[in-house]
């Protein structure tokens, strides 16, 4: 038997979406101790998928056809011949919300196969197999190693254009900085929206790439000397200065412009309500913020879940500073 459960992450913002010193990519992002993948595996002659969730439930069920599908797809390549794994989810399953879960559920399932038959495999190699990482590295540097990270982004030389991590063969990102993060409170505000993806994420990646070199260089300026700083000396207003800024730059500029109403909404409560930061994750429509006291993060979480639209869901957490636990 193995057990694995996994960080969450937001994404802060690409770098470089223009390319002119031969790299392109390069991301800032940030490990969260809740909302990722909780998996159980075990050995098996046959790959089967199913979920059960809170700790007061016995029962399980088959997931979905399509995404037993798809984990089968992910642990096919590392799978001995004739052999298989049964996967049992205990965490809810949550796709195209912006924190990441693509990375977790694909790392998580290669690492149970990895494990289950002794295959020696190291992250960055469970990665490559199953294609992640291809554009951000944070979900799986994430995964590795938790806390506030930048990625190394890739050489133009072996990266295919600007692409998403679906669509790109690109290996996975190197680190480049690691922090641990200070123990303030991270508010994850969710309406009740998707993220774009597949096809219709690459043609908008093809489509505002690449973008103005003066944002890259402000982007740069302040994760460097804004962004770490503020996580160093623990400034929670400089961090949160930081965030919203970057939110009218580059490659993030694009991502926030196409979110529909209600996340541009929620994001501008957030920051009524007293959030340190409003920032979109990723695709979204996942925004996040910083709190210094947890009584604060109560009430924003109040007060927010009063205005925000049925269906939305507002997360308490902290940051995770030490990367998936494993368990045998």
């Amino acid at each position: 038997m193995f057990e694995i459960k996994t960080p969450s992450r937001v994404h802060v913002t690409l770098i470089d979406m223009n390319g002119r010193f031969g790299r392109i990519d390069g991301s800032v992002g940030l490990s969260l101790e809740d909302g990722g993948i909780h998996l159980r595996a075990k050995r098996s002659d046959t790959v089967t998928v199913t979920e059960r969730f809170g700790s007061g439930r016995a029962d399980t069920k088959l997931c979905d056809p399509v995404f037993s599908k798809h984990i089968q797809d992910i642990v096919a390549p590392l799978l001995p011949e004739n052999e298989g794994a049964e996967f049992e989810f205990l965490s809810p399953v949550r796709q195209h919300i912006g924190l990441g879960s693509g990375t977790q559920i694909a790392l998580s399932a290669a690492a149970a196969v990895n494990d289950l038959y002794s295959l020696g495999k190291g992250v960055r190699d469970l990665a490559k197999i199953v294609r992640r990482g291809g554009t951000s590295g944070i979900g799986v540097l994430a995964f590795e190693s938790g806390g506030f990270i930048v990625d190394c982004g890739h050489k133009t030389a072996d990266k295919d254009g600007f692409l998403p991590s679906s669509r790109s063969t690109a290996p996975p990102a190197d680190m480049m900085f690691r922090l641990d993060f200070p123990n303030w409170d991270v508010v994850v505000a969710v309406p009740p929206a998707r993220g774009i993806s597949g096809d219709a994420e690459k043609a908008f990646f093809q489509s505002v790439c690449p973008v103005p070199i003066e944002d890259v260089r402000e982007i740069s300026h302040i994760v460097l000397m804004q962004m770490f700083p503020a996580i160093v000396e623990q400034n929670i207003e400089d961090l949160g200065n930081a965030v919203n800024r970057i939110q009218e730059l580059g490659f993030k500029k694009y991502e926030v412009e196409i979110q529909p109403p209600v996340v541009k909404e929620t994001a501008a409560l957030m920051l009524k309500s007293g959030l340190y930061g409003a920032g979109v994750s990723s695709f979204g429509p996942a925004i996040y913020g910083f709190s210094e006291s947890r009584k604060q993060s109560e009430e924003i979480r109040e007060t927010l879940l009063e205005k925000m639209p049925a269906g939305s869901e507002v997360l308490i957490t902290k940051a995770n500073n030490t990367g998936a636990e494993y368990s045998v």
